[in-house]
């Protein structure tokens, strides 16, 4: 027998895939586990599906209001028992080996705290661990380029974890607005730990379902990331500046994505032009042309793409 593993569901509003997400955690072929669900609708809204799977679930926790994703999981680890720590969101699912898979790879690697695997990712297909995103992985994380290595592929150690707590927008000083996800969760997984991989697909991830990184939105949560984890990116100032022209140029493309013409495209693509660092002439051609709206933009990308080809 190995050593326990806690699984920590977080639920809101998901009764229709919730058993999924608990019986996959139920058929897994490795023991002990222990499972934790929590109730973040804040009116006990998953308490039917709580009752339905009273057998399977070790600690059903129903919250008194809603209170956010960190919330939900900082209440799991607090109830958890186990020295590995896994956390489910709702609306996806463990293949049968993967407590079993990650967990070999911590116990066989002491300075690991981190083991992840492959994810298939809704319809888009399997997507593999990444070589860079191995041993030391600070950089992949602050870069926001460690995928597959994500909320229900990781298997953390449950020392490693708690040090990592309290989780961004739980602190005494934090913004209660922030929202930050896994995100911010890697970048402190990496200050104190390495990481390795099981080089299989073992967990699905339903993205559909997850608009918090899409859009102008997902904009806003790197931009709160940076801020939230200033000192670190102050000690890596060009991975920040790389970040910030990356992701202004994507915002600016978004708001021309919506509206034909739009002063805070132009704004943006101001910005990304001041932040670059290598392709300093093609940004700016790109916001020179931003004031001539999105079918100036559209040109300038194709000036650019001859340009970097040449």
């Amino acid at each position: 027998m190995g050593r326990k593993i806690s699984v920590i569901i977080p639920t809101h509003y998901r009764n229709d895939l919730l058993p999924t997400a608990i019986e996959s955690v139920a058929r897994q072929d490795y023991e002990p586990v222990e499972l934790i669900v929590v109730d973040d609708s804040g009116e006990g809204y998953a308490e039917p599906v709580l009752a339905e799977y009273d057998e399977v679930i070790d600690k059903p926790i129903i919250k008194e209001e809603n209170e956010g994703w960190q919330a939900a999981y900082t209440t799991g680890i607090e109830q958890s028992t186990g020295e590995y720590i896994q956390f489910l969101d709702d609306d996806d699912y463990l293949y049968e080996t993967k407590l079993k898979k990650t967990a070999n790879v911590l116990d066989q690697n002491p300075e690991v705290g981190v083991s992840y695997c492959g994810v298939v990712r809704g319809d888009e297909g399997d997507f593999y661990p990444k070589q860079e995103v191995s041993g030391h992985f600070l950089e992949p994380a602050l870069r926001f380029q460690t995928f597959p290595m994500w909320t229900g592929s990781m298997l953390m150690e449950r020392e490693v974890l708690c040090d990592c707590l309290p989780m961004a927008g739980m602190g005494e000083e934090d913004d209660l607005d922030i929202e930050l996800g896994d995100t911010d969760l890697k970048i402190e997984l990496a200050k104190r730990t390495k990481a390795a991989y099981v080089d299989e697909c073992l967990t699905f991830y339903r993205q559909e379902g997850n608009k918090l990184w899409t859009g102008k939105r997902r904009f806003k949560k790197i931009l709160q990331n940076i801020r939230h984890q200033k000192d670190i990116y102050n000690q890596y100032p060009e991975i920040r500046r790389d970040l910030l022209a990356e992701w202004y140029e994507r915002q600016g493309r978004n708001w021309l994505d919506e509206q034909i013409w739009s002063a805070k495209a132009i704004q943006c693509f101001i910005k990304s032009a001041y932040y670059e660092r290598k392709q300093k002439f093609p940004r700016i051609i790109e916001t020179l042309a931003a004031i001539l709206g999105r079918p100036g933009v559209m040109s300038a990308v194709r000036v650019k793409r001859t340009l970097l080809d040449g």
